[in-house]
This record gives structure tokens, C-alpha cells and sequence, in this order.
């Protein structure tokens, strides 16, 4: 599983716009064909693109409604795993329909897929998110609608959650998911690989202690997390986005 943060189609970008970096961008993302993936920041063309990757289903709706606005979409692999349910709620205090709450720059998103994996019969909830970058307020209570959700929606199945938080550890927001959902780098049977970092503004030259960590995957007791590795691939010394990609592997374990 992974979760990754795209970057917008940004015409301010300049030589790390989307023409120029989603041919490569694309063709990881088949390599590697991750089982699941949480996408953050993916504009309507960049939907567009990402769903001839081969192999995929994907589940989601821009923040705007409908197809309007970013998405965080969730991509998961056809021949692996069927969705039985899905949606898209608002980080707001009218999560259903488009709208912000608390100072947040923009409207803030939730999108989550029930998806059974057709080789097992195992359900589980894959959450994705992507938390607002200006008002911390709005960060922390954003992610309690994500925790309230999960308590009335999920609280029986494994549980995923992956997304950009634009927050350390150290902020609420992060601490209020981690009270019942666990932090895969930190828990990981193997040393994870890669910089604990993901945010490099797409600076080649930037340290790795330097790199911001804002996206993470988090599970909840059902998944045994083996190994996660920061992806920090790049095409004649630039990156696909300005964010790393996140990729984790587990293994999910019957809901008791």
C-alpha cells in the first residue's frame, strides 16, 4: 500500500509542472502497481491520466463535488480486491456537502473505500486524507471527524489511513488519529527504509534531515506492518512530485 501526494497541475511550477513530470510520475506508479494507493492533491486532468494506469479501479470525488476541485482518490488493484462500499465526506462542519470549517484555507476531504479482498474474503477500510495546510485548528478537528467516523462506520475491520497531515507528530492532529490507529513507520518488524522526511519542494540538493514529515500511513490492530520504505525515486535529477511516496507492507489479520 502507499500513499502519495502528487502535487497539483500547478502552471506556476515551471520545469516541475505536470507536462513535464507526469510521463515519469505515471510509469513508477505502474512498476511498482501497489496494491492500494492513497492519493493526495490529483486535479480533474490529473484523474484523468492516472485512471489509464492498467490493472485499477479507483473511488473518490473532487472537493468541490463531483469532479470539481482536488481529489484524494484511492486507486486498488482490480484482480485483487472488489469495493463493496465508498464515499467522500467534508472536513467540515457539514461534512456532507462541499464546505470548510475553522479557518481552513480551503475545503478539506475524506475519502474511504470497504473494498474485500477476492483471494481471502477479508474486508478491510481504506481511508485517505489530505488535512489543511493553514489552520492547525482545522487540522485537529478534521482528523476527530476522521476518528468519529471510524468509531461508528469501522470499528469491527482493519482500518488503513494514509494521507498528507501538513503536521508533525508533535500536533494534535496527529495525536488524536494515533489514539486508536498506529503509526506504520513506528511499529514496522523491519527498520524502515529511506528518509523519515517526504516534503522536499521537489530541492534535489536538500539534506534528508532537512525534509518535513507531513504524510503517513497509519493502521489500526488488524495489520502487521513488515516493512515501509520512503520511495525517493528520481528521472535525471528530478523528482515525479514534491512529495515522496510512502509504501508500506502488511499484512492484515482477522478482526476479533
Amino acid at each position: 500500500m502507499a500513499s502519495f501526494n502528487i502535487r497539483f497541475d500547478n502552471a506556476g511550477d515551471g520545469v516541475n509542472g505536470w507536462e513535464y513530470r507526469k510521463t515519469n510520475l505515471l510509469e513508477m506508479l505502474n512498476y511498482y502497481s501497489w496494491d492500494i494507493i492513497g492519493l493526495q492533491e490529483v486535479c480533474g486532468n490529473q484523474l484523468t491520466e492516472l485512471t489509464r494506469l492498467s490493472g485499477y479501479h479507483y473511488e473518490g470525488e473532487g472537493r468541490d463535488g463531483g469532479g470539481d476541485g482536488e481529489h484524494c482518490p484511492i486507486f486498488f488493484r482490480k484482480d485483487i480486491f472488489e469495493k463493496e462500499d465508498g464515499g467522500t465526506f467534508w472536513l467540515s462542519l457539514f461534512p456532507g456537502k462541499p464546505s470548510k470549517s475553522w479557518g481552513a484555507d480551503c475545503p478539506r476531504i475524506c475519502t474511504w473505500a470497504k473494498l474485500r479482498d477476492l483471494r481471502t474474503g477479508q474486508i478491510i477500510v481504506f481511508i485517505n486524507t489530505h488535512l489543511d495546510h493553514i489552520s492547525e485548528e482545522a487540522r485537529f478537528q478534521g482528523a476527530k471527524l476522521i476518528v468519529d467516523w471510524i468509531r461508528s462506520y469501522a470499528s469491527d475491520v482493519p482500518v488503513i489511513v494514509t494521507g498528507d497531515f501538513n503536521a508533525g507528530r508533535e500536533e494534535r492532529c496527529y495525536q488524536k488519529l494515533c489514539e486508536n490507529l498506529r503509526d506504520a513507520r513506528l511499529i514496522s518488524r523491519t527498520a524502515p527504509y529511506g528518509p523519515a522526511g517526504t516534503f522536499s519542494n521537489f530541492d534535489y540538493s536538500m539534506p534528508w534531515n532537512e525534509l518535513k514529515q507531513i504524510d503517513y500511513i497509519l493502521t489500526s490492530r488488524h495489520a502487521d506492518v513488515l516493512s515501509l520504505r520512503t520511495v525517493v525515486d528520481s528521472f535525471d535529477r528530478k523528482y515525479p512530485s514534491d512529495h515522496f511516496p510512502v509504501t508500506v507492507t502488511v499484512e492484515i489479520l482477522a478482526a476479533k
